[in-house]
């Protein structure tokens, strides 16, 4: 199944992409429009790229500042990676001042936690249903492939819920998001999946969905 690619209308968030994805089969690939509107984004050092869902139930990707401070509780309250280079001032999580961009742990805690205000004001919403401490315990990286082991059921998943792991991974792993992603859930793993940009419309203020 295919969605239809639309321009998404969303007022207080001009840096956002109209997400267009393809059923998630054995050979998953969700399909991402507006490679152009990534290279204008915050470099990725300074940003994480969480994907919600919009009003039509489209997958946007939106960026968010590292050291804005707007993050959900659950991601303010500890979570913690290896991987991460040393905090700087900013919120637990961010890495303000060295450089290097919030790890992969961290970038879906702030998934699982959802919009933030003015995220939910534009309407964006998340189809995942795993709690907020269900954030990997384990991140294997490979050669263009990761592995991410999710302490909860993935088996439910619905394919949207499934995209917005897919694609927050893959750019939390890789600034081009090329990356196959394998999630592993407490009742086992799911087909490999990868994020693939392709040329679409970019949503901008006023716009209205086509």
């Amino acid at each position: 199944m295919r969605y239809r690619r639309v321009a998404a209308a969303l007022t207080t968030l001009a840096a956002l992409l109209p997400l267009t994805a393809c059923g998630i089969q054995q050979t998953d690939v969700i399909e991402a429009g507006g490679p152009a509107t990534i290279d204008v984004l915050p470099a990725p050092e300074s940003r994480m790229l969480l994907f919600f869902l919009s009003p039509d139930g489209v997958l946007i990707p939106v960026p968010r500042i590292v050291d804005d401070g707007t993050f959900g509780d659950e991601y303010r309250d500890g979570v913690h990676d290896s991987r991460d280079a040393p905090a700087g001032t900013g919120a637990p999580g961010t890495t303000e001042g060295t450089g290097v961009r919030p790890s992969t742990v961290k970038t879906v805690a702030a998934l699982l936690a959802g919009p933030n205000e003015t995220e939910r004001r534009s309407g964006l919403y998340s189809a995942l249903a795993l709690p907020p401490q269900a954030y990997p315990k384990a991140v294997t990286p490979s050669r263009d492939a990761v592995d991410v082991d999710v302490p909860a059921p993935l088996g439910g998943l619905t394919e949207p819920a499934r995209g917005q792991l897919v694609c927050t991974i893959a750019y939390a792993e890789s600034a081009d998001g090329g990356v196959l992603v394998t999630l592993r859930g407490t009742d086992g793993a799911l087909a490999p999946a990868s994020c693939d940009l392709r040329p679409g419309p970019t949503a901008t203020a006023g716009t209205d969905p086509g």
